[in-house]
């Protein structure tokens, strides 16, 4: 897909007021600090609190992966996303705007990884209908 096709999906509420990141550091840090099968997350080698969940459908899978997301989330912090196909950049949603940015996002066909700033959780959706949430023990920034 074009660049004007993804400035016309960005320039929509609740999206086009997100702060942009290059999304090379955050899918490096992931690639860091989790062991991969694939291209995928070994989940069963993973350190920390997982959970994971298959919903087939679409509707209550972005649901709960808000919800999720919602759940970790403190007044004034802030959420990373990284989709791993189409989305041509990282953006970052607060507390205050994130469920609706979630849902906005899941509307995009690809892998969706949401990582805390100070990436204490991560919660990964995929096309798939895999659910996976991973609160780290001892949350690191490098």
């Amino acid at each position: 897909m074009n660049a004007d096709y993804w400035e016309s999906v960005y320039a929509e509420s609740p999206l086009s007021e997100l702060e942009r990141r290059d999304q090379s550091a955050a899918f490096d840090w992931l690639h860091r600090h989790f062991p991969a099968d694939g291209s995928k997350i070994a989940w069963e080698r993973v350190e920390g609190r997982h959970a994971h969940w298959r919903i087939a459908d679409d509707r209550r899978l972005a649901a709960r992966a808000a919800e999720e997301v919602r759940r970790r989330l403190r007044p004034g912090s802030v959420v990373e996303h990284v989709g791993d196909s189409l989305s041509p950049y990282g953006v970052c949603c607060t507390d205050v705007n994130a469920l609706a940015v979630v849902a906005a996002l899941l509307e995009i066909p690809e892998h969706h990884y949401f990582l805390a700033e100070d990436r204490s959780w991560l919660v990964v959706v995929t096309m798939e209908g895999d659910l996976d949430v991973l609160d780290r023990d001892s949350p690191r920034t490098g």
